[in-house]
């Protein structure tokens, strides 16, 4: 037998022994979390299946004798409507290695399955339809050997915004590439990956169907990006596919010596520089993303120099600034709170710190939507106090101002990365920090709707917890994490958010009238104890630490120092234990949820922290069930060298974006 004869009847004979152990090793389902390993491995057959048939559709038509064979690169690849994709066929066996191309086995394609040609470029459908189409190369030496690899239509559009949606749900329910089949570690697993020149704290914004006129590197023309702003005070803009290895373009705020980001040391900070910490937002109707950055400038020693927050509005396509940006950030307000002078309350560029992603909305009173940011402190570092501020989306002026405790302290907005939320009417919630609390217009420890209208960020509506003396005293705030936004639910308080901090209680509040103060009650809708992991006075600081997710009928709330915990919503109530737990304990990261429509859904949460950061995917109905970590491949999925920062992963169109400090991974199907 001639050596490569064997080699592929050892193949053949090898994937049938496998396939026959799979069908046979195959258990009975069940829905009960007592059966989990049963279903685990039930899970890993179709998937070892789909390995092997991809090791199939490689060997293609081809000769197991060692004659004419084609492999065609890559296997699958994600396709938006406006964006080509580049095939190849390695033909070995024969001097001939020209190959003809068919889409759907129609030579050449046509409008409705797209169009391949010589070269293997293939230019997605003028009838464009979400679905998958057969990309197959035959060998012109020997038209009985060919190979194939699968095109995935797409057509979402973009994630624009903190948690994806101003509701903050962590949802795209339009991915159509990513399902709980192919999400394994035979089939999924880390593709490329770019550099970036610090650490991330923002979640990387995605947009499909970008025209790029003068890129960095590449040829002008259409291409999904993928957005990164670093602490480093920079923004890049690449290639989400990978097909163009450099940036498209990238922005740099600094210019050292005389420009550079805020050091740490200088505001008593936990990381070395501080620079764009929020979440940008998009506008997608106008191409813009919106940038909030600090710099330190004017520097003569260590810390001296000008503090400055700037707004920048970036056009997505260029980089280059729009509406006479940026602006410089300042606000003050009538008070007399900590740092004022003269009833005057100013905003402190030295002391004040964005965290909370960014916010577009547009409530009835508005012309033009309003870029919204609030911010907080570095560890506590007075004075400080809470500010949300607001920016006319097209003048790039100021138009709302709003002070947490103007004639106080603290209070800040925190929400530890949590966008700040909006409902469809423009009215936005947000949850406060440690501070001042009283009748004199101070909310510290509260949950505030503010209301745009009439020049004025009016203050409508607080919930502030009946045990706020003792939590305000340890500092266990409620702005640890964000609100989330519940879809409309049944009864007679269809509007709810979810929210919660350090102490680790749930609230559920009626965003219709949220419940105010007393000091015996919470008049909320639910206030449930003990469903995730609380704090303990002296031991280090558990609760909750994010901001909830949703899908299908179901909450996701991943506490500090605790399992990542689901549940499942009734008649507008959730359940006052978790429906479902995971097995693993976490820090509190975010859930992200991928999904078509309520079917193949995937939770996705990034665990940062040490020893091992690492990327999990989970059954969104069951999260004792995993689908994949990048740890059961680490050699080729490792998340970075290191720990990396409290942020969460991008999912769009088939890929999955994870910032690891100076770099960013990037994760989908096999290729």
């Amino acid at each position: 037998m001639k050596p490569m004869t064997f080699v592929y009847w050892a193949l053949f004979v090898t994937v049938g022994v496998v396939l026959a152990v799979l069908e046979i090793q195959q258990p009975v389902q069940s829905s009960s979390n007592k059966n989990v390993g049963l279903n685990a491995v039930s899970a890993a057959a179709p998937a070892a299946r789909q390995a092997t048939a991809r090791t199939l559709a490689q060997l293609g038509e081809n000769d197991p004798a060692g004659g004419v064979a084609v492999a065609v690169h890559p296997l699958s690849a994600p396709v938006t409507s406006l964006v080509t994709q580049q095939f190849t066929a390695t033909v070995t066996g024969t001097t001939n290695k020209s190959v003809t191309w068919y889409v759907d086995g129609v030579l050449g394609g046509n409008q409705t399955v797209g169009w391949i040609g010589a070269e293997g470029l293939y230019t997605p459908p003028t009838n464009f339809v979400v679905g998958e189409h057969t990309i197959k190369a035959v060998s012109q030496a020997d038209k009985t050997k060919s190979s194939t690899g699968l095109v995935h239509l797409t057509s979402f559009t973009g994630i624009y915004t903190n948690k994806n949606d101003n509701s903050r749900t962590g949802q795209n329910l339009q991915e159509t590439v990513l399902t709980p089949t192919n999400v394994n570690v035979n089939s999924f697993g880390k593709l490329f990956s770019y550099s970036i020149d610090g650490q991330v704290q923002a979640q990387p914004l995605y947009v499909s169907n970008v025209y790029i006129p003068h890129p960095q590197h590449g040829s002008a023309g259409y291409y999904n990006v993928i957005y990164v702003a670093t602490a480093n005070d920079s923004v890049y803009a690449y290639d989400a596919d990978g097909k163009v290895t450099g940036t498209l373009w990238k922005d740099s705020f600094v210019d050292p010596p005389s420009v550079v980001p805020v050091p740490g040391t200088c505001v008593v900070a936990n990381v070395s520089i501080i620079g764009i910490t929020p979440t940008p937002v998009i506008d997608p109707s106008t191409n813009t993303m919106y940038v909030h950055a600090r710099t330190l400038e004017g520097q003569t020693t260590a810390c001296s120099g000008t503090y400055v927050h700037r707004l920048h509005a970036l056009d997505i396509t260029t980089g280059d600034e729009k509406f006479g940006g940026p602006v410089e950030i300042q606000a003050s307000v009538p008070g007399t709170g900590d740092g004022s002078s003269k009833g005057v309350l100013a905003f402190n560029s030295q002391k004040e710190n964005s965290r909370p992603g960014m916010l577009l909305s547009q409530a009835s009173g508005d012309t033009n939507s309003v870029v919204y940011f609030s911010t907080a402190s570095n560890e506590d570092t007075f004075p400080y106090h809470g500010w949300i501020l607001g920016y006319d989306s097209q003048t790039l002026a100021q138009k709302y101002v709003f002070c947490t405790t103007p004639n106080g302290s603290a209070g800040g907005v925190w929400q530890m990365g949590g966008g700040l939320a909006a409902d469809t009417a423009g009215n936005i919630f947000v949850q406060t920090g440690n501070g001042t609390f009283d009748s004199n217009g101070d909310w510290g420890e509260s949950v505030l709707k503010l209301t745009p209208e009439n020049g004025s960020l009016n203050l409508v509506d607080s919930y502030t917890p009946s045990n706020f003396s003792s939590i305000n005293r340890v500092d266990w705030d409620i702005s640890s994490g964000g609100l989330l936004l519940l879809p409309d639910q049944p009864g007679s308080t269809p509007h709810l958010m979810v929210g919660g901090g350090k102490e680790g209680t749930i609230y559920v509040i009626n965003r219709d009238s949220l419940g105010g103060h007393s000091s015996t009650k919470n008049n909320i809708v639910q206030y449930i104890v003990g469903a995730i992991k609380a704090s303990v006075k002296g031991q280090p600081v558990n609760g909750i630490w994010n901001t909830a997710s949703y899908f299908n009928g179901n909450v996701y709330i991943f506490g500090q120092n605790d399992y990542p915990k689901m549940f499942t919503i009734k008649n507008g109530l959730l359940p006052t234990t978790a429906t479902s737990t995971a097995k693993t304990i976490m820090r509190g990261p975010a859930a992200m949820i991928s999904a078509n429509g309520t079917t193949n859904g995937i939770v996705w949460t990034l665990q940062y922290d040490i020893p091992t950061p690492t990327l999990w995917a989970l059954n969104p109905n069951n999260l004792t069930q995993e689908y994949y970590d990048t740890n059961q491949n680490s050699k080729r999925d490792k998340v970075g060298s290191r720990a990396v920062a409290r942020v969460n992963p991008t999912v769009a169109n088939g890929r999955v974006y994870v910032p690891a400090n100076n770099i960013l991974e990037v994760y989908g199907l096999l290729q």
